[in-house]
């Protein structure tokens, strides 16, 4: 017989029995990773997902008694697969920081999406008004029910076998040479800097950069080819946050080109390596 779980993202933890001869056998529980916050336990088999913030719409509430409006109203969401937990940042405002043992915690930018490995707990934190609210991811179920993940590239998630979408957390080894060449253009000054800069450049700039290294392109091209990867990113790799349908920016805007840096770095798509090869070409 089924009971449905007190838990509101759906049928994690389901037990079942059946009776064979009048012998009854017990159905495995499936692998999940377990999520903590406050004095809340909530369990996600791969496949699930579970939304948080201080909107109603939320399988788990945080900042909303009393309100804390530092507190998205749709913070962020976790998303179970078979060797780990991904991390979408639904805001386009607030960062949220993962804490990491061992390891430096990182930030996920507004949205962006990181994932839990190669870590066995993290905890995803958000400051607010009132203090400090955390969420603590465990996936050691997950790891110990399936194989060895592969090893990930930092701060990227591991996302199953070969048939997985890559959806921006493995390095993407079908980008052209071009689009790696404009990629190392755009991350440039927020990692080393260039002309007093630390931002993202626009495509008038990262024309000046490609200039500067030897390679002659026009802002016009560099614009298209980089509508080309993000369209590809988002539609063949499920990268979110990159790509926006026509008429959605406005013309000169660019908006979407701190995302797309960020994602080219946090991703390993874009290592440092790379950026200092390409920062040599200077001379």
């Amino acid at each position: 017989m089924l009971r449905k779980s007190m838990i509101t993202v759906g049928w994690a933890g389901r037990r079942g029995r059946a009776t064979l001869r009048g012998v009854p056998s017990q159905v495995p529980r499936p692998p999940v990773a377990v999520v903590r916050c406050g004095g809340q336990r909530r369990e996600l088999a791969p496949g699930e997902q579970l939304a948080f913030g201080r909107g109603q719409g939320n399988d788990l509430r945080i900042g909303h008694d009393p309100a804390d409006l530092r507190i998205p109203r749709y913070a962020g969401r976790l998303e179970c697969r078979p060797d780990g937990v991904l991390l979408h940042n639904t805001s386009d405002k607030r960062a949220l920081v993962v804490e990491t043992f061992p390891g430096e915690p990182f930030e996920v930018a507004p949205l962006m999406v990181a994932g839990t490995g190669p870590h066995d707990l993290v905890t995803v934190r958000i400051d607010g008004e009132h203090g400090r609210y955390a969420l603590s991811v465990d996936v050691t179920g997950l790891r110990a029910a399936g194989p060895a993940p592969r090893a990930p590239l930092p701060m990227t998630a591991v996302v199953g076998g070969p048939s997985s979408a890559t959806v921006g957390f493995a390095r993407i080894e079908s980008l052209t040479p071009r689009h790696r060449l404009l990629l190392c253009a755009l991350c440039l000054p927020s990692a080393f800097g260039w002309n007093g800069q630390h931002g993202t450049p626009s495509y008038a700039e990262m024309e000046q950069i490609l200039a500067e290294r030897g390679h002659r392109t026009s802002a016009k091209t560099v614009r298209n080819v980089l509508d080309d990867l993000r369209r590809e990113l988002a539609t063949a790799h499920g990268v979110d946050g990159v790509w926006e349908e026509a008429g959605a920016e406005r013309a000169g805007r660019e908006s979407y080109l701190p995302r797309l840096a960020r994602w080219a770095r946090l991703s390993g798509n874009v290592t440092t390596e790379e950026l200092a090869d390409f920062e040599a070409l200077a001379g």
